[in-house]
């Protein structure tokens, strides 16, 4: 009993190499590929003794290794394409709101009929925030506050103490003012990035213990990973304005 778990080990650990191998290829392919491979290594093994580990080892070595395997299938495979669309959407999320709303209503479209991400990643573009950074820029300023005075004024009369009243984030020190803001115009930022990053590196799973769904070219992670401060940088800077006006 113990050298079959042995045998059965061997196979899933093959076959977990051979999935990891394959992450650069288009998942619906790389499961076939690897049924057909398990499916091999069934017929293969129906012939061996139950405890042959040595029998199995040949048997996977005469099957090729998950690497070699991997590139063989590469090489017939095209490589994989992301659409136009997905690539835009991160960012019609974040900044499409500018466009008269009606990017970011065309970033929401992109987001939701496209099967790159997951429903909780298209739950957090929606709601934050709604419009982007537009959206968190209303937010920030419906919640910035108000002042209200009331007293009483009477012809002849000297005026009475007004008595103001500050709502919202105005009751706040100023830089808890500034901490808020960035919070709600960062937070837009941080759903691009979360949506960017699926984009390119997928989901981390049994089948794809890494995440990698394409190989992006590093000049490609340096110009998104500088876009991103530069938003931060611009968004830090309007706040800080704006709190100080």
């Amino acid at each position: 009993m113990q050298e079959h778990t042995t045998s059965d080990q061997i196979i899933t650990e093959y076959l977990g190499d051979l999935r990891d191998a394959l992450r650069s290829v288009n998942p619906s392919d790389a499961r076939e590929f690897v049924a057909e491979i398990e499916q091999h290594i069934a017929e293969g093994r129906a012939t061996l003794e139950p405890v042959d580990e040595v029998g199995l080892r040949n048997l996977l070595e005469r099957i090729g290794s998950p690497s070699a395997l991997a590139s063989e299938l590469e090489e017939t495979e095209s490589p994989r394409a992301v659409s136009g669309m997905d690539r835009a959407t991160p960012w019609l999320i974040a900044f499409g709101g500018f466009a008269f709303g009606f990017g970011w209503l065309v970033g929401l479209y992109g987001l939701w009929s496209s099967k790159t991400w997951r429903i909780w990643d298209k739950l957090l573009g929606t709601f934050v925030w709604p419009g982007g950074l537009l959206g968190a820029f209303y937010l920030f300023g419906a919640s910035a506050g108000s002042e209200t005075c009331h007293g009483v004024t009477r012809l002849g009369q000297t005026a009475a103490p007004l008595t103001c009243v500050h709502h919202g984030l105005a009751v706040l020190p100023v830089g808890l003012q500034f901490l808020t803001g960035f919070v709600m115009a960062a937070a837009p930022i941080f759903t691009c990035f979360r949506l960017g990053s699926v984009l390119s590196r997928g989901y981390a799973d049994a089948s794809n213990p890494r995440g990698v769904r394409l190989v992006s070219t590093g000049r490609a992670k340096r110009t998104s990973t500088l876009l991103v401060w530069i938003s931060l940088g611009l968004v830090v800077l309007f706040l800080f304005n704006l709190v100080l006006a």
